[in-house]
């Protein structure tokens, strides 16, 4: 029935029609008040002894934001779910995945937030009341967070940090502010890694990387950071040879540019640098800015690095990313790959994985 249809159809209802759908809206908006209320056993999509990584937004940066992209990621294994840096795309893109029976809300454990950006926690209190919403009764969620968005956030809502969630504090020892250096959620460890980037004018060692520890594997996730041979000295003793690096690699910069320098974000030319001094077995880029958005560029941009990587001797492996990019590893090492939503840049990423992974 079409709107106009409705409408008319309705003209000539008597009131105990019209009541009885206002009264089945109310007996839904009561269900709604316990979403578990009815709803079929959760089965993870996990394997046991795997380590999943979602990319629900490849894009960041303020004009990534404004092109409706900049949305985390989600790092799961069988048992545990963390959600880390829920940018203003990461709401749609967990209701795309729950429709496709890929992600549900009753799996979500913790969200991590690495600086208070808004392409980073654009989307924290949605997620925070969704996943609180779906929680088992008496359990508590858990947020943890850098010390300037637990400060600030926290004081813009302690209903959300604090009320609703137990909060935690993160940092590390280069970090601005005082903190826990790891959390561990079910069977993932998130530990707080230093990153040189500007949240504010004052605060340029606030934010935080992360490195995942599970049973399948070790990941370092850089989030925004300039490099440094003191960030790559860091990372060495706090992980080895991880199985991958998320790295926020969104700009080319082939030749160095001083200006460029002060985006705070790695460049095309950091990733062989990186490789170098960690040997990570892949590295993933996430975070591209709207002019480095089109397919043809995160193509270009995972080739020309792979070369340089190649020319090196370095066993390294380039992954370009996608909304709704899910690797599946373990053992070190990546097992799958597999784009989840459909898109332009999604069938570029995945045709290309399938030449370069088989």
């Amino acid at each position: 029935m079409n709107s106009a249809d409705l409408v008319s159809s309705l003209r000539l209802a008597g009131d105990a029609e019209l009541l009885n759908i206002l009264a089945s809206a109310d007996a839904a908006d009561v269900a709604m008040r316990d979403p578990r209320q009815g709803l079929a056993e959760h089965r993870r999509v996990v394997a046991a002894g795997t380590t999943e990584i979602v990319l629900l937004g490849a894009m960041g940066c303020r004009y990534g934001m404004l092109a409706g992209g900049a949305g985390g990621h989600l790092v799961r294994t069988a048992t545990t779910t963390v959600l880390v840096d829920p940018g203003p795309a990461a709401l749609d893109t967990l209701v795309a995945l729950a429709g496709r029976e890929l992600f549900d809300w009753r799996e979500l454990d913790a969200i991590a937030v690495s600086h208070f950006h808004p392409d980073h926690y654009g989307d924290l209190i949605p997620t925070i009341e969704a996943m609180t919403s779906y929680a088992a009764p008496g359990v508590r969620k858990t947020v943890l967070a850098n010390p300037t968005t637990a400060e600030r956030f926290g004081r813009f809502s302690p209903y959300h940090l604090g009320g609703m969630t137990d909060l935690v504090t993160l940092a590390h020892a280069r970090t601005a502010g005082s903190g826990r250096p790891s959390a561990t959620v079910g069977d993932i460890t998130v530990q707080a890694t230093p990153a040189l980037h500007t949240e504010e004018a004052e605060r340029r060692h606030s934010a935080l990387g992360f490195v995942y520890r599970t049973p399948a594997v070790g990941i370092w996730y850089t989030s925004d950071t300039n490099l440094s041979a003191e960030l790559l000295g860091d990372l060495a003793e706090l992980i080895s040879s991880p199985a991958l690096v998320i790295a926020h690699a969104d700009a080319s910069n082939v030749t160095p540019s001083a200006e460029r320098a002060v985006a705070c974000h790695l460049q095309s030319r950091d990733v062989p640098v990186l490789a170098a001094a960690l040997n990570p077995r892949h590295v993933v880029i996430q975070h591209y800015d709207m002019a480095y958005s089109e397919p043809g560029y995160r193509i270009a941009q995972a080739m020309w690095i792979q070369r340089r990587l190649r020319e090196r001797g370095e066993q390294t492996t380039v992954l370009p990313g996608a909304n709704g990019l899910r690797l599946v590893l373990a053992e070190q090492r990546l097992v799958s790959t597999a784009v989840a939503l459909p898109s332009e840049a999604g069938y570029a990423v995945e045709c290309y994985l399938r030449g370069e992974l088989d």
